[in-house]
């Protein structure tokens, strides 16, 4: 009688250089934790994407163009135009006059999108507590965090980095 064979699950093809296992995993976690928070998002009808630009707003202490929250978000300000229009259309933030520049807006939360990104913001935090506290002591975190600003540091020094970022380092958000 022939020996029985167990059938095991076939191995995971590799997709990449193991050495560039540190990129993938950065890009891995940003795609999972982007679509768990879709999914904690989604009955007050929050997108990821908005949900970011509200955090931004939420943090900001005064109106702030739509340039430089596309600049804070990595994004280029046309792609998030539409994004801000629908957050406005929907009574969550508004434009504002800049004192400074008559061409200019600048964007605030409204108490309505005060109080939606309070639960936002905190949509976020569990969900960081849930994925980072939960894995990483605190030293690990701390020596995690120090980390990956030493890469993004190096990435704005980079080239093809584009000059709005560059001049972006001013802002609080990347002092390191």
């Amino acid at each position: 009688m022939p020996a029985k064979t167990s059938a095991k699950a076939p191995a995971a093809p590799t997709f990449i250089d193991p050495a560039l296992m540190p990129w993938a995993l950065v890009s891995e976690l940003y795609w999972m934790s982007y679509k768990l928070l879709e999914r904690r998002l989604y009955h007050l009808g929050v997108s990821a994407s908005q949900s970011r630009v509200l955090a931004v707003l939420h943090y900001a202490r005064e109106p702030i163009k739509p340039s430089l929250i596309a600049t804070i978000l990595f994004q280029e300000t046309q792609s998030i135009t539409g994004m801000l229009n629908r957050i406005e259309s929907r009574g969550w933030v508004v434009r504002t006059p800049d004192p400074n520049d008559r061409r200019a807006v600048g964007l605030q939360l409204t108490d309505a999108g005060r109080k939606l990104t309070g639960e936002v913001v905190q949509i976020m935090r569990e969900l960081h507590d849930e994925l980072f506290s939960a894995a990483l002591g605190a030293a690990e975190g701390r020596q995690v965090e120090a980390g990956l600003r030493k890469v993004r540091a190096l990435g704005f020094k980079l080239p093809e980095t584009d000059f709005k970022l560059r001049r972006a380092q001013q802002f609080p958000i990347w002092k390191d």
